[in-house]
């Protein structure tokens, strides 16, 4: 019998696709990586990985380093081995914009072409353009607010001036909540425009920002994005904050979770998740339902399928119900998948290699338990070189406590006023949610970090 590869294809977090390339290759396949070139931090890990916890087994039999995602250049590679070990599956992490392509998008193309599962192309692409996001909604009457593309601060306002203040700014393809701005007033609006056109050439996501594209509507007018010289507009919404878990296969859409973002800051340039607590703790079981057939209804607009997905929403005051800040074709970051471990009893990443290969068979329906679990993140206090966190091991011995870590390591320098910067994160479990807030609050003062804030740039760094 022909061996069939599974194809892993990412160009920001291809660490992330390891452990899912071992069940890959547990289950029989050729596993090939193609992404850019690792670091030598990243070489390490894996090296570790497969001497320590992989019986010296090389968790990719094939590796492809490139810098170029267009799809040219990805069916070049494919056809080094395609002959030989025909691609059954592809999978991607993150999938995000690079260098005016759209890996997520472009390696669902790879499998629309072989007929093999996709989480559709276009979907993909309009969950990473919250323009066309949006778009989607309005076209299938999925409520979503008003919102419009500014390009220069003369459409800002007239956009503003139609939708209200306050509104929101935000780029069109950010993540981590950067440069997420509410603006009161038109000359705030004018001065936040401006500040965002200087930061954004300046941000860890240039190379999302740097893509430009041209995609249409779904009514067909074809629209030229420049995510470095526009942003997003949209009404803002006052109201509780949450996020819904999908699991999405060809044809049916199940939501798993509902987490409660408890504790939430609204800061000068983006805005802050601390505490998030499952099952919700501020929500009746109608509204948890309303936003689980909201996200249900977001996701089939869109047309996500064979995929996680992680629906952002808040629940509008004054009747506006349920309403899309954003929808991912992706699990959840923090500890999301460990929670729908814990809560619902699936392993998310052999769920996400059977999804790839159109081999995952759903249940007739997920119940999810009622034991009371939490995930927060300490951010850093400013901007910086980040030379020390200090308080880790007390962390880990707190009551409850399940997982931490430090998720990015000393030497690095971050934005924490412009993005949020996960430093350190932990996942909890806890008899009520006052013991939650009680571990919580003890975290928090158990971990300081040392930040540089001399150092705010890599070049800077290196000279350190």
């Amino acid at each position: 019998m022909t061996q069939k590869a599974y194809v892993f294809i990412e160009n920001m977090y291809p660490l992330v696709l390891a452990r899912r390339a071992v069940m890959a290759k547990e289950k029989g396949y050729h596993t090939v990586l193609i992404s850019p070139a690792l670091s030598e931090q990243e070489k390490k890990a894996i090296h570790d990985f497969e001497t320590q916890k992989n019986n010296n087994v090389a968790i990719w039999d094939q590796y492809f380093t490139t810098d170029d995602f267009d799809l040219d250049t990805l069916r070049g590679f494919l056809a080094q081995f395609e002959e030989e070990t025909p691609a059954a599956a592809f999978m991607t992490s993150i999938g995000m914009f690079h260098r005016g392509e759209l890996v997520g998008s472009n390696v669902a193309l790879l499998c629309e072409e072989r007929g093999l599962p996709s989480p559709n192309s276009d979907a993909v692409f309009r969950c990473n353009n919250k323009f066309l996001m949006r778009d989607a909604l309005r076209d299938q009457g999925v409520p979503t607010v008003d919102f419009g593309l500014a390009t220069d601060e003369v459409t800002a306002v007239e956009h503003a001036n139609r939708i209200g203040y306050p509104v929101i700014l935000k780029p069109l393809n950010g993540a981590a909540s950067h440069m997420i701005v509410k603006c009161t007033s038109d000359e705030d609006l004018v001065n936040k425009f401006r500040d965002a056109m200087v930061r954004l050439p300046n941000s860890t996501n240039l190379q999302a920002y740097k893509s430009a594209h041209s995609y249409p509507t779904r009514d067909g007018v074809v629209i030229d994005f420049d995510p470095l010289r526009s942003m997003l507009i949209e009404q803002y919404i006052p109201g509780r904050e949450a996020s819904v878990e999908l699991l999405i296969t060809e044809d049916q859409i199940f939501p798993l979770l509902v987490h409660d973002k408890v504790t939430m800051s609204e800061k000068e340039r983006c805005f802050y998740e601390h505490l998030l607590v499952v099952p919700p703790q501020r929500f009746t079981d109608e509204e948890v339902q309303e936003m689980k057939d909201y996200a249900v209804a977001v996701a089939k607009a869109v047309g996500l399928k064979n995929t996680f997905s992680h629906v952002e929403l808040r629940y509008g005051e004054n009747g506006m119900g349920p309403q899309l800040l954003e929808i991912n074709p992706r699990i959840g970051g923090m500890y999301v998948q460990d929670s729908i471990k814990a809560m619902v009893g699936i392993d998310s990443m052999s769920t996400c290699v059977e999804l790839g290969e159109g081999t995952f068979q759903a249940e007739a329906e997920y119940k999810s338990s009622e034991e009371i679990h939490a995930m927060f993140t300490i951010y850093p206090p400013h901007s910086g070189l980040l030379e020390q966190v200090d308080g880790l091991e007390e962390l880990e011995k707190l009551p409850g406590m399940l997982m931490s870590k430090q998720t990015m390591p000393n030497g690095v320098v971050i934005h924490a006023e412009d993005e949020e910067c996960f430093a350190v994160m932990c996942f909890l479990k806890a008899e009520s949610y006052e013991k939650v807030y009680e571990i919580y609050d003890q975290a928090l003062e158990i971990v300081k970090f040392t930040v540089n804030p001399n150092i705010t740039s890599k070049e800077e760094a290196a000279n350190v």
